[in-house]
Parts: structure tokens; C-alpha cells; sequence
């Protein structure tokens, strides 16, 4: 396994458990507690926050989007469950981006993606991948805790886990410095340039809990299995979190394929790979801070292979 996984040509770190247990952990540049940004793979852990809710009886799946951002298109016809499954028919304008070209706040971030929001009703109840779902999710939190999407994340996550390798991309240098982060590369002219950290950082609060924060491995294994596995939610709310309507194989932030979930992130010179079995119990997770154009699809399916092939060999 370790030698399909090196091919893959990764300058990041491999976390490999069985049985919740690591057999393969080592990194092929970098260190194995390195944090990077895990983009996209953070949907998971915001959807199992709007779980919590509807667990607390704040929220319900079937309420409509109107009843917290009456102002968005479409709103009365969208449902929570729609957000979660990217099944909402919303978008953003054509050649419009998530969020102000300068951070004010996130509620001037969401301000600004209601204005530029359109809504596809031949869309509503299909699969379409956007991240502006998720961003309505964070400002549901928001309103139903009157915190910041943050604070509820350190307080859902980062606290009781105890984690050490986890920060918010917008932290303090020196507190990103203290869990280990490295900051991206991407391939330019053939040679790996870095990412500019003002960019990124602007960028990660226009995605805010579907692309803001840091993770080791460590710490990533460590959260999934809590969401899988541990009290955050109960048995029920997991099953109906992610085997929940059309699309059976997208849910609550993961793909729900036969054998195993799936969650990846690219951006910013970052990819993140996890992929897991019910419950946590066997995990790949690859993490690499070197990226290439047009290498992303390809690196998915090698990592789906690899999957595949662990599963087998059980």
C-alpha cells in the first residue's frame, strides 16, 4: 500500500489506520503532525454542526431557507435537507465569487452572496455541487446560537477533541506557526510557487465552513471518527445525516459510496484525500501542500483505488 500511495508523487504526509489503530504514518515531505488547509473536507464536520441542531430541536430538515434568509432566491421552495445535500438549485451568478473582495464580517460576506444568489427551479431536488450551500448553513448556526461560526466550531470540535493541529486559516502567524501549518504551492512554469497568504486567507472566509481550516492528519482521523463513531450525534441522526434522500451517494458533506465515504479539498495549493469506513474504523488520509493544475481528478481516483484495495485485502 505504501508503494501505491508514493506513486501518487505526493510532498505532504500519509495517515493510514486500521481498527482505528494507524499502520502507515509518515510523511514524504513535511512532518506527520503538519497541519494544511483542508478545504472542502470541512462540509462534513460543518454538516454534523446543523445536525447538533436539529439533535437540540432548533432546527428542522424540512424547514424552508425563508425562514432565516426570507431575501434569498428561491428561498420558499428550499429546505435544510436541500442545503446539505447540495440539492437546492441555488448558485451564484454567472462570473460572480463567494463573498466580498475584502473581509468585513461573515454577515457582510452572506449579505453580499443573497444579492448575487440565483435560484434553478428545474434544479431543486438534483445534485449540484456549490459551497454557497454551506455558507447559508453557517449562518443558520450562527443565528440559532448567536455565535460566530467559529466559535461554535472551536467549541464543537477543537475543545472537546483536544486537538493541537487545528487553527482557522485567518489565525495570527504565530498561532498558525504553534499547530504546524505550511502554506501552499502550486506548479507554475515548472517550478512550485507559493500561494499568496493575503488571497487565501480573504478566500477562506468567503468559504468559511466549507474551506477555512487547518488540520494534521492526526487531527482530521481524530474528527471524522468523532462524527462517525462518537456522541456528537447519535446513531439515527448518522443515518439519516448521510443516507438521507437523493443523492444517496452525497450527504452531509461526504460522497456515500458502496464500501466507504469519501470527502477531498483542493485549493490554494492544498489537497486533502480522506477516505473511511462506517464508523471510522479504517481511514486513508493524504495531505499535500504541492499541487498541480489537472492532477486533482486524477490523484481522487488513485485514492479511491487505493481504497478499494485495502478493503480487499481485510
Amino acid at each position: 500500500m505504501r508503494r501505491a500511495i508514493n506513486h501518487l508523487g505526493i510532498k505532504g504526509t500519509v495517515l493510514v489506520t486500521s481498527n482505528r489503530k494507524p499502520i502507515l504514518n509518515y510523511a514524504t515531505n513535511n512532518s506527520t503532525d503538519t497541519s494544511y488547509l483542508i478545504n472542502s473536507v470541512q462540509k462534513s464536520m460543518t454538516a454534523a454542526m446543523v445536525m447538533h441542531e436539529v439533535e437540540k430541536g432548533k432546527l428542522n430538515l424540512d424547514d424552508l431557507l425563508s425562514k432565516y434568509y426570507p431575501d434569498v432566491a428561491g428561498a420558499d421552495s428550499v429546505k435544510i435537507s436541500n442545503l446539505l445535500d447540495m440539492t437546492s438549485g441555488l448558485d451564484l451568478q454567472y462570473g460572480k465569487q463567494l463573498g466580498t473582495p475584502g473581509y468585513i464580517s461573515d454577515e457582510v460576506n452572506i449579505k453580499h452572496d443573497e444579492k448575487y444568489t440565483v435560484f434553478d427551479a428545474r434544479k431543486l431536488g438534483k445534485w449540484h455541487y456549490t459551497s454557497v450551500n454551506y455558507i447559508y448553513l453557517c449562518g443558520i448556526l450562527s443565528k440559532l446560537e448567536h455565535k460566530s461560526y467559529e466559535q461554535l466550531f472551536r467549541e464543537t470540535y477543537i475543545k472537546p477533541l483536544k486537538l493541537k493541529q487545528t487553527e482557522f486559516l485567518w489565525a495570527s502567524m504565530s498561532k498558525l506557526q504553534a499547530v504546524n501549518w505550511v502554506p501552499g504551492y502550486q506548479l507554475q512554469e515548472g517550478r512550485y510557487v507559493k500561494v499568496n497568504h493575503a488571497v487565501a486567507v480573504r478566500d477562506a472566509h468567503n468559504e468559511l465552513g466549507a474551506g477555512s481550516i487547518v488540520m494534521s492528519n492526526h487531527d482530521l482521523a481524530k474528527t471524522i471518527e468523532y462524527i462517525l463513531h462518537g456522541s456528537l450525534l447519535t446513531k439515527q441522526s448518522r443515518e439519516v445525516l448521510f443516507k438521507g434522500k437523493a443523492p444517496t451517494y452525497y450527504n452531509g458533506g461526504l460522497y456515500n459510496l458502496k464500501n466507504y465515504k469519501a470527502a477531498n479539498g483542493a485549493g490554494e495549493g492544498y489537497y486533502t484525500f480522506m477516505r473511511t469506513t462506517k464508523g471510522g474504523k479504517d481511514m486513508i488520509i493524504i495531505q499535500d501542500n504541492h499541487t498541480t493544475a489537472g492532477q486533482f481528478g486524477k490523484m481522487k481516483r488513485k485514492v479511491n483505488r487505493i481504497m478499494s484495495i485495502m478493503l480487499h485485502f481485510k
